[in-house]
């Protein structure tokens, strides 16, 4: 079992001793990249208008044209392939309904399993964060009602052929007695057993293979596109503070303006209009010099004129 295929608990009855959460797991944060990730995701995944089919290019893939070529005609085949199916009762055999479920469906499991992971959902690039296909969407799609399709899905559980981590979210939505509404969310990853019975396991190997460095190139993408986001936040956030600031300066420089226009209004004490008249320069012709010679000559006048 490799790290992609490791459960976290279940919610047991042996988790329920001596814990004062009700055998509640603990919480983990995982990377929204994460398959795990999509079960508590705020966001639902989007659907498509219409039931989609494999395309030529898919078919190409010799995982999947071989897979499809086998689940279509599984009820024909049956006892050559998935035999743990066909014996999950003990003794007795599944029933026929079982594999005519599984080869209807089959086209939109497949058209909806991630190879990198073997869940059915897809990474979007876009957003960074892994979205879950509905099991209602694929019985939709598949011509069957939801609760023949989630019988099927527990008998494959049941073969070991997949397992299923199942979660439930409260809703801010009410209904009439005033309960929240709860949605159930469930993540379906396909086993390597199954690929092993249905004969595939080395096109499981190379296609998987394939798949997860494709997988890398995609989050690097997604890391890329993450920086350039918060660079231009960052960016953003720069002009606005500068922005801020120079207004800040701006707002400054005018009451300090008007501080002291403020200042040079103030009455000076003394003056009969209360308002002391501003001096002007000495406006006489020649200036400094001038000025000290005729007061030099009024002295010596002055000291001539005066009595012995």
């Amino acid at each position: 079992m490799t790290s992609l295929d490791k459960d976290i608990h279940s919610r047991t009855a042996s988790g329920r001793k001596g814990s004062p959460n009700m055998g509640r797991p603990a919480a983990v944060h995982r990377d929204k990249k994460d398959p795990h990730a999509a079960l508590r995701a705020p966001v639902r995944a989007p659907r498509y208008s219409a039931p989609r089919r494999l395309t030529g290019q898919q078919l190409k893939n010799p995982l999947l044209r071989m897979a499809f070529s086998r689940l279509s005609q599984i009820g024909e085949l049956r006892g050559q392939y998935l035999r743990d199916l066909d014996s999950i009762h003990g003794g007795r055999r599944t029933r026929s309904e079982k594999f005519d479920a599984l080869a209807k469906a089959s086209e939109q499991l497949l058209l909806r399993l991630d190879l990198a992971t073997g869940v059915l959902g897809w990474l979007d690039i876009e957003r960074g964060q892994y979205f879950l296909n509905t099991q209602c969407g694929v019985a939709e799609d598949s011509g069957m009602s939801p609760a023949s399709f989630n019988r099927l899905m527990h008998s494959l559980d049941l073969a070991g052929y997949i397992y299923r981590r199942i979660e439930k979210v409260q809703l801010e939505e009410k209904d009439e007695a005033g309960l929240n509404l709860v949605r159930t969310r469930v993540l379906v990853r396909f086993t390597e057993k199954f690929f092993a019975d249905l004969g595939v396991r080395y096109l499981w190997y190379r296609a998987k293979k394939a798949a997860i460095k494709r997988r890398d190139r995609e989050l690097r993408q997604v890391s890329a596109l993450r920086t350039a986001r918060q660079e231009k936040a960052s960016l953003e956030e720069f002009r606005r503070q500068q922005s801020r600031s120079n207004w800040e300066k701006s707002e400054a420089r005018k009451a300090a303006q008007s501080r002291s226009e403020s200042e040079t209004l103030i009455p000076a004490r003394g003056s009969p209009k209360g308002v002391k008249p501003p001096r002007e320069p000495d406006k006489s012709p020649g200036g400094l010099d001038q000025s000290m010679a005729r007061l030099l000559r009024n002295v010596q006048v002055k000291k001539d004129t005066s009595p012995n």
